[in-house]
């Protein structure tokens, strides 16, 4: 085996590679200081203005309100980032600072525009929200006063409580900003409203029926003829204004305020439904503290062959409970123990006025009970009332966009 012997470098040698290195020296070193004054053209840190407006812009629901906008920002925003980073662990850049500043700057403006534009579109849909739910508030209140007048159903009760709980949510959320959950509430308790609407309605369309008032005036106008010819008293009820008209030889000689059942203005049907029996009638009995547990009443003669009729022709159409009978003890009548004066559907008077009505009426005196003689009524003003309301909501609810069209992605 040869054996490798070390031979020294030359002095000649020596220097070519001292040469050689210092050559190398001097065309590296303007690079990396080339390099290196690239690199600290850019900050130290990414700046967080751009990614300030991005959180920004999501607290006010651009990313629903302005999806495509919203979307293709955040990319750029992520975009520059990525590049920042990749050109601040480099020695070297692909772009100058000047070109950095510029797409930053851009982001900035961009940045800021969707916030402007996200929060007055959410102040704009904040304001529909409540235009939409005030006018409601007030309708909700002016039909639970008319549901303690008409016969409506449990579910229509339910209905009206649901709507209320609704209404009283979606104000709160909106209050607490969170106006999409609030006007989806809002809608929610349109829905219950309309369901306890459809059922007033369609009893209080009778008030203004051309066949029932005319009806209703024949009956009035024979009462005041018998009081005539007789020369006796006669009793007129109006529900629709809830007064107790009395006559004296076809003359008007007295007017007094009542209370109905509750529901009064229906048309009673059948026991427990709170609704004062209309027709003609007669009293059949005078009870002066004894026999009734009111001040002092007079017994009319309901149910007549008329209602009875009408009883046995709405349970074959299944109108009528199967535990429910036809009723009885439909009386005018004073105030009751402590001064109540409520009534499950009778006419119910203070003691002061019971006195008058008692004395003036007698066993055999026509008793008529109506719903209105003209449509010029308590019960129709509020009718057009609702109806105006309702018109006046769908013509809201119609010009605006719905909830899911509120978030289309255009300005």
């Amino acid at each position: 085996m040869e054996k490798k012997i070390f031979i020294p470098p030359t002095r000649f040698q020596s220097a070519w590679r001292r040469r050689w290195m210092i050559t190398l020296m001097l065309v590296l070193l303007p690079a990396l200081a080339f390099a290196w004054w690239g690199h600290t053209g850019y900050p130290e840190t990414f700046p967080s203005l751009v990614e300030d407006l991005d959180r920004q812009a999501r607290a006010n629901d651009a990313e629903a309100l302005f999806p495509d906008r919203y979307q293709q920002f955040h990319h750029h925003v992520l975009e520059l980032r990525s590049q920042w980073r990749r050109e601040s662990n480099h020695w070297w850049t692909d772009e100058d600072e000047e070109t950095f500043n510029q797409k930053y700057q851009q982001l900035v403006e961009e940045g800021s525009l969707l916030v402007e534009a996200s929060r007055q579109k959410v102040t704009a849909l904040r304001s529909e929200v409540k235009e939409l739910l005030q006018p409601e508030q007030a309708h909700l209140t002016r039909l639970r006063e008319l549901s303690h007048l008409f016969d409506l159903e449990d579910d229509d009760m339910l209905a009206l409580s649901r709507a209320e709980g609704l209404l009283e949510e979606s104000l709160l959320r909106l209050e607490q900003g969170q106006y999409r959950q609030a006007r989806a509430a809002g809608e929610q308790a349109l829905e219950h409203l309309r369901r306890a609407e459809t059922h007033a309605l369609a009893q209080m369309n009778r008030y203004r029926n051309d066949v029932q008032i005319t009806l209703w005036e024949q009956w009035v106008t024979d009462t005041i003829q018998r009081s005539t010819e007789t020369a006796g008293t006669a009793i007129i009820g109006l529900k629709a204004s809830r007064r107790l008209l009395v006559y004296q030889r076809g003359r008007i000689i007295a007017d007094y305020p009542v209370r109905l059942g509750f529901s009064g203005l229906a048309d009673k049907l059948y026991e427990g439904d709170g609704a004062t029996p209309e027709g003609q009638f007669h009293v059949i009995h005078k009870k002066d503290g004894s026999g009734t547990k009111y001040y002092k009443a007079l017994l009319l003669d309901y149910p007549t062959v008329a209602h009875q009729k009408r009883f046995q022709d709405a349970q074959a159409n299944g109108l009528v409970p199967e535990d429910r009978s036809i009723g009885s003890l439909i009386e005018i009548h004073g105030e009751g123990p402590n001064n109540e004066n409520a009534t499950n559907g009778c006419i119910a008077l203070e003691n002061a006025t019971m006195d008058d009505v008692f004395d003036l009426a007698k066993i055999g005196t026509p008793v008529t009970i109506v719903g209105a003689l003209n449509q010029d009524n308590d019960v129709v003003n509020s009718l057009h009332q609702m109806e105006a309301h309702i018109q006046e909501r769908n013509e809201r609810w119609h010009t605006l966009p719905t909830l899911a069209a509120s978030f289309t992605g255009t300005e």
